[in-house]
């Protein structure tokens, strides 16, 4: 019994849109705080106490925290534009995938290689604008592509993978 079978490129553009589910929610909370509370010391130094040097300490380290997800991304991306070209020596990869009983099956259409990744394993999935990303605990992600399934199919596939998979964390 396969479900929600698709197939679909994983290229470039698919790689952009996706690349933020890299980088958890909590990081780039955390990041944020961090450079508010640089913003209020440099602040407090630049203005009560009058220390330049201080000042400009935090104002750097600001501008560190408020750059560094971007900057994780953005080797992320790098990192999965390489693996993609070794693994299919192009910056594409065409794949299919679908559900059985088992979990999820992933066919590489450019290598003819397969994978179960199983139920067990899927540690979060996250919806864009074309694709459901499914991220498995040992950080490989596969995607499903949204073209490819119906209006039921697509108000379905959150619902039936979590019942599948109960630990499984939905991120937006």
């Amino acid at each position: 019994m396969d479900q929600y079978r698709t197939s679909g490129v994983i290229d470039e553009a698919a790689m952009k849109e996706i690349i933020g589910i890299f980088i958890p929610a909590w990081y780039r909370r955390l990041t944020g705080t961090c450079c508010v509370i640089c913003l209020l010391l440099s602040l407090f130094f630049g203005l009560s106490v009058k220390k330049v040097g201080f000042t400009c300490f935090f104002l750097v380290s600001a501008a560190l925290f408020a750059s560094y997800p971007a900057i994780h991304r953005r080797r992320y991306y790098k990192m999965a534009i390489a693996r993609m070209s070794e693994q299919a020596g192009s910056l594409s990869i065409r794949q299919e995938s679908f559900f059985n009983v088992d979990g999820l099956a992933v066919h590489s259409l450019e290598t003819d290689g397969s994978i179960l990744l199983h139920y067990d394993t899927l540690a979060f999935v996250r919806e864009s604008r074309h694709y459901y990303t499914v991220m498995t605990k040992g950080q490989q992600f596969t995607l499903i592509f949204k073209n490819d399934l119906n209006d039921e199919q697509k108000r379905n596939f959150l619902p039936d993978l979590k019942q599948r998979c109960p630990k499984l964390k939905v991120r937006k």
